[in-house]
């Protein structure tokens, strides 16, 4: 092993740590952490890398265990194939014993394995399938591939874009797989209006058709007997992305009062989305170490350690003065529990590395349930009301896109300040003339 092996190691005081990000799959066991750290209690660099090793082991263990344990669909059918198997060739195991009396889950000391116990049950009736365990989007997605691939019935760019759709709509509600019993109605919902944040209504509306055959699929093979959730859902496929229309001040005025009943970081989350128009990802992908204080303003990084939307997304702009409470003791409370990021109870780590689908998919259940089921109004609505208030308070383009982080392309130059990016002074008399029309909107 090379010399110069240090991975995952780190030396501090003579003794040797294993440091390593928490792997994405085992996030939700390390709810409080985005760092594994442990003393090797060792300063012997070869003993290090051998319990180094032994750890990363254990790591992938629980990670191949959490896998299995998230198919249980797949343990169930094969303990229904392996007990169908002993019907058939073994219905006596012994003398004048049928295999029941030997393989039921007591007798065979799997009282503690569900999938086992329901497929002894619906073996025991005869039958191969149970409700408790049915069809999955993955398996329909299978076998709808193989016989288009068997039959030709499609070219291989449209079963790509089945299998692309499948892994999106997954992707989004965090699953690896989910039986299609389980798919309802508010949760397409959901998908198409996250979805309508990102791509066109066209793109949206070939998801859901491709979902919708999906489910026709099934239902025409008895593996599903419910209406289908992907149907009836209106699409404006005749403009791009759904262009966000800002809260009214009474919608504006109940979502602040629902959020008070709402735990602190969503408040904060809130008032920063409304104070700073910065995007739900630009926030809840805050670090501590995206704060700072400079020439008496306290600022916050935004984008900063990761790309930006848009090269103008990287940006300083002031903590709001009606924030500084919460920020702290939001910053309080992170330090306690050695998170990295200001939002840790928030964040929610997926396939596609990103943080604030969560947090998005929170904030749009209360906006629904609370204020407003209309699609053109979510976080983002406060984007376009900061805009709106930076415009009607009289501040300059030029600051307005910097504390955007629009794209300053074709504005002027000639600020002085903007040589080094920014000045936290300006920006931040800028923000206050911005947050008093806010607050004059809600004082109606």
């Amino acid at each position: 092993m090379p010399s110069a092996d240090r991975k995952h190691l780190k030396l501090r005081h003579n003794t040797w740590y294993f440091q390593k990000r928490v792997p994405k799959a085992l996030k939700h066991q390390f709810p409080d952490r985005d760092i594994i750290e442990q003393s090797l209690e060792t300063g012997d660099i070869r003993e290090a890398r051998e319990k180094r090793d032994i750890i990363l082991g254990q790591l992938r263990q629980r990670e191949h265990l959490l896998k299995v344990q998230s198919q249980p669909r797949q343990r169930f059918l094969s303990y229904v194939e392996k007990l169908s198997k002993i019907v058939v060739d073994e219905p006596f195991v012994g003398s004048d014993m049928e295999w029941h009396e030997i393989l039921d889950p007591e007798t065979a000391k799997k009282t503690n394995d569900p999938e086992y116990i329901e497929a002894f049950k619906t073996v025991m009736r005869g039958a191969r399938e149970s409700d408790k365990y049915g069809t999955t989007l993955k398996e329909v997605l299978d076998h709808f591939v193989q016989i288009s691939e068997r039959d030709e019935l499609h070219t291989e760019g449209t079963r790509g874009r089945f299998k692309k759709t499948v892994v999106l709509f997954l992707r989004y509600l965090n699953v690896d797989d989910l039986q299609m019993k389980d798919i309802e109605r508010s949760k397409v919902f959901d998908f198409i209006d996250h979805s309508r944040e990102k791509v066109s209504g066209a793109t949206v509306q070939g998801h859901i058709s491709r979902l919708k055959n999906l489910w026709d699929y099934a239902y025409t093979r008895a593996w599903v007997s419910a209406d289908n959730p992907f149907e009836k859902h209106k699409i404006n496929t005749t403009k791009g992305r759904q262009k966000k229309q800002p809260f009214t001040t009474k919608e504006l005025s109940m979502l602040l009062d629902v959020m008070k009943r709402q735990p602190h970081s969503m408040q904060l989350l809130t008032h920063l989305g409304l104070y700073t128009g910065a995007r739900i990802s630009e926030l809840v992908g805050l670090r501590l170490s995206d704060l700072k204080e400079e020439e008496g303003v306290w600022m916050m990084g935004i984008a900063v350690q990761d790309d930006g939307k848009t090269d103008a997304a990287t940006r300083w702009i002031p903590v709001p003065e009606l924030c500084h409470g919460d920020m702290k003791q939001s910053l309080v409370k992170a330090r306690e529990v050695g998170a990295e990021h200001l939002f840790h109870d928030l964040i929610s780590i997926r396939p596609d590395g990103r943080y604030a689908y969560a947090a998005t998919k929170r904030f749009g259940e209360i906006k629904r349930q609370h204020v407003t089921e209309r699609q053109d109004k979510g976080f983002h609505s406060f984007r376009v009301m900061m805009a709106t208030a930076l415009q009607q308070a009289n501040v300059s383009e030029l600051e307005a896109a910097y504390l955007l982080g629009h794209s300053r392309k074709g504005l002027t130059m000639s600020y002085g300040y903007y040589s080094k990016g920014y000045d936290p002074g300006r920006l931040l008399s800028a923000q206050r003339k911005a947050v008093g029309v806010i607050d004059q909107w809600l004082k109606g």
